[in-house]
């Protein structure tokens, strides 16, 4: 039997169009929510890389900054009159060289910047008139963010290098602090292991074997560990526009010891910090303090401003500015950025 007319008619052409335009509306549909929900999955990522780098950075500062003026049991205060440095660690890092210790290029004789006992904290605010070289001349002007702060800390390690009872090893060329909480000696180990009582590693001024105090036990050895925070202004090549934290710390490795360059945290673009002053509490807080008030700070508030690094994440076109202490952000629209503030208690600055 033949079908009939009526069972042979297909779609008409208005009929197909209307199917291809719903088609489309509904492919343009599920494009719109894939492209919303991949820009989501990026702006998200993104915050949480950015928060990640944040919360390293104030890790890595905070544990620093609780540490400054440790000396093992010396007392801050006393630092200055009970922890010797002999020659030979002095001797080590050059006071004129760009990448040396890091201090003025203009010393007196006698005044050796890296092994400052007495001055635990060095810190420059970024509204200093003067050069940054003047205060540290290995960080150039060309690669620093000049609207950050600049932090130094002095300090030994946490974790002792040699235990008493006898153990553990030195590594030869490395600085180290030997204590017995009373007084102390900072030296440069010429191997694995030293006789703790009279060690050739502390000679004194004159080249003789003097005897590296102390001599009595119980005795610990800590590492030396000073450290330079700043912001550099790039994060792969100059001119990049992505700022990365950075410090300098004492490479010792090699026989000529210099402060070198090691950078932490991607995207973070301001660092700032607010010194609470105070005899016995915290009476104040000063954004730029001399340095006889840093010797009295017994708190600080560290402030970070932090951006994301990724080019392909669209943040909101608002212009938004940021306040950290002393310091305000120019407005950029079209950047996913966020601001930090911690407070840490600078237990071992108290006399």
């Amino acid at each position: 039997m033949n079908p009939t007319p009526h069972q042979q008619r297909g779609l008409t052409l208005v009929e197909l169009m209307i199917a291809m335009t719903l088609g489309l509306i509904v492919i343009g549909a599920l494009i719109a929510v894939f492209v919303a929900n991949n820009q989501t999955y990026r702006q998200n990522e993104a915050l949480a890389t950015l928060q990640d780098n944040a919360r390293f950075a104030l890790d890595v500062i905070t544990r620093d900054l609780a540490m400054a003026g440790y000396w093992g049991g010396v007392r801050a205060v006393d630092a200055a009159t009970s922890v010797r440095v002999s020659a030979v660690a002095k001797a080590a890092v050059s006071k004129t060289a760009s990448e040396g210790d890091c201090g003025p290029s203009t010393q007196a004789a006698s005044f050796y910047w890296l092994f400052d006992v007495a001055t635990p904290l060095e810190f420059r605010n970024h509204l200093d008139p003067a050069a940054l070289t003047t205060r540290f001349r290995c960080l150039q002007p060309a690669n620093v963010r000049p609207d950050s702060d600049v932090l130094m800390i002095r300090r030994i390690s946490g974790q002792q290098a040699l235990l008493d009872p006898p153990g553990g090893t030195l590594t030869a060329n490395r600085f180290y602090v030997k204590t017995n909480q009373n007084i102390a000696s900072l030296f440069r180990a010429s191997g694995s292991t030293f006789d703790r009582g009279t060690p050739a590693d502390c000679p004194d001024g004159s080249g003789t074997n003097a005897p590296c105090p102390p001599l009595d036990t119980p005795q610990q050895v800590y590492a030396y560990t000073p450290q330079i925070y700043y912001v550099r202004n790039y994060l792969r090549t100059p001119g990049d526009g992505l700022p990365i934290l950075c410090r300098r710390y004492l490479d010792d490795s090699a026989s000529t010891a210099f402060m070198a360059e090691d950078c932490l945290a991607e995207g973070v673009e301001n660092l700032q910090l607010e010194w609470g002053i105070g005899t016995g509490a915290v009476q104040r807080y000063v954004n730029d303090p001399t340095p006889a008030q840093l010797l009295e700070a017994r708190s600080v508030r560290l402030h970070l401003l932090v951006r994301a690094t990724s080019t392909r994440v669209q943040a909101s076109n608002d212009a938004k500015t940021f306040t950290l202490a002393d310091y305000t952000s120019p407005s950029e629209a079209g950047v996913l950025r966020r601001a930090f503030t911690t407070t840490v208690q600078l237990k071992n600055l108290q006399p």
